[in-house]
């Protein structure tokens, strides 16, 4: 072997056997050595048979004595020796001689095996999940992520699998495909996750789903979809219930407030200070009493569309006095003062008049109670040229961070202050958002520390304008 060649192979990483046509060792470089832990002197001139005479029983030793006796190059991807590791080992025969090269490749192979049991865990997990995954594509491509888990990508050949893959069409109803393409546009554009419902006849009934859009790339899309049908079936119910109940409940209430306002009015008599303390308890209290019940029927109609509205021109700052002053005594009892800045031009709004009252007294109510005492809540209107702003700004604590995302939802209650005995159904803010929307408005809220502020916003009316768009 020329001088140079040696040194070449002396400094390869790779083991290098070289065996004569009779089998025997006339090369081996250091790291082959290393290898077999055997050296050089021991090995040169030994026939491969006789140095390892077990080695003709292994998988690798008869691959080996075909390999030579055909003159068939081959490769073994994995060839483990004691202490020693794994290794891939190439076999080059040749008419008077046979190459033999090994790699180590231990690390490689812990790092597929580790690669294997992380895949087989995720297709544990993703099989044990009841919601289907979908990565769609813009193009309309879709691939279904639990049959398929180790899906590389929409550019990836997929040597040896053969991924399936179908149209979005495939997965929504024919007649709500153009909504989703345009949900699926806009989350791609914005990187907002989007949800959407929708329904689908089946041969036992209608099923619900809940599909959730989240960006995974600059082209695709994760289709999170539930089937929330049970869940659908258990809110039916339910509302249901709460608008037999509230229904039930509204008639006698009334009239038991009404019996007690009689008597407090002196209709049976005069009464004397201790009765009327208590007749006044239970007046207060039946008046909770009512004012849930009105809650929950407000709740319904919103939930069934059964709602009207009595929409007309109003100049924003005539219903937000009326709302300040109906306040004003709730607000002495709570020591609190409702600061309505009335420094802002005049402006109209097309609303239901009552309804935005009642948004109006919640927020302030709210307000009030989350405000230390002998602070102020703080009310004013920001006009611009298309929308007018409602603003009701606290000095409480915040909105707890973790909390905010509920905020608008049924039954949903933040940490009362500590100073405070603060009540409530839950119900208020998710019927004053109801309310907003409905008036084609929005409610949203800023919070930190110092305070929360709620900002209502309608569309401002121009003079001689004709509102449009709303059910009168």
């Amino acid at each position: 072997m020329p001088q140079y060649f040696d040194k070449i192979l002396e400094n390869r990483a790779n083991a290098v056997f070289v065996l004569d046509k009779d089998l025997n060792y006339t090369y081996v470089n250091s790291a082959a050595e290393n290898m077999v832990e055997k050296s050089t002197s021991q090995m040169l001139g030994q026939n491969i048979w006789n140095l390892f005479p077990n080695l003709d029983e292994t998988e690798f030793g008869k691959k080996l004595s075909e390999a030579i006796a055909k003159r068939e190059t081959f490769r073994s991807d994995e060839f483990f020796l004691e202490s020693k590791g794994w290794f891939a080992t190439q076999v080059f025969p040749q008419e008077n001689f046979t190459i033999l090269i090994a790699t180590e490749i231990t690390t490689e192979k812990n790092a597929r095996d580790n690669y294997s049991q992380v895949l087989n865990k995720n297709k544990a997990i993703l099989s044990a999940l009841p919601d289907k995954l979908y990565g769609i594509h813009k193009n309309g491509s879709v691939i279904d992520h639990k049959e398929f888990p180790d899906f590389k990508g929409w550019d990836s050949l997929h040597e040896g699998q053969e991924i399936r893959f179908t149209r979005i069409g495939n997965l929504f109803p024919s007649k709500k495909l153009s909504e989703i393409e345009s949900i699926l546009e806009k989350v791609l554009d914005t990187g907002e996750t989007k949800t959407y419902e929708y329904s689908i006849e089946d041969y036992d009934g209608e099923k619900y789903f809940e599909a959730r859009f989240t960006k995974t790339g600059e082209e695709d899309v994760l289709a999170i979809v539930r089937n929330i049908t049970e869940r659908k079936k258990a809110e039916a119910l339910k509302n249901e219930f709460i608008s037999l109940v509230s229904h039930e409940l509204r008639t006698p209430l009334t009239s038991i407030k009404g019996s007690i306002d009689l008597l407090l009015a002196g209709v049976a008599g005069e009464l004397s200070n201790q009765t009327k303390s208590l007749l006044n308890i239970c007046r207060k209290n039946t008046q909770r009493l009512v004012r849930f019940v009105t809650d929950l029927l407000d709740i319904e109609a919103l939930d069934s569309g059964n709602i009207n509205f009595k929409f007309r021109t109003y100049r924003i700052e005539e219903i937000l006095q009326t709302s300040v002053d109906g306040m004003r005594t709730f607000a002495e009892q709570y020591h609190v003062l409702l600061n309505y800045d009335q420094n802002f031009p005049s402006t109209s709004v097309f609303v239901d008049e009552d309804r935005l009252n009642h948004c109006i007294t919640n927020l302030i109510s709210n307000a009030v109670k989350y405000t230390p005492k002998f602070s102020e809540v703080y009310i004013t209107v920001v006009p611009s040229d298309t929308h007018a702003q409602i603003l009701i700004k606290d000095n409480g604590p915040g909105i707890d961070p973790n909390f905010a995302p509920r905020l608008f939802h049924r039954f949903a209650q933040g940490a009362p202050p500590k100073d405070k005995l603060v009540g409530g159904s839950g119900l208020g803010l998710s019927i004053t958002k109801g309310f907003v929307e409905a008036m084609k408005g929005k409610i949203f809220f800023t919070s930190d520390d110092k305070g929360t502020v709620f900002t209502i916003e309608f569309p401002i009316i121009k003079p001689g304008s004709n509102p449009t768009g709303y059910n009168q």
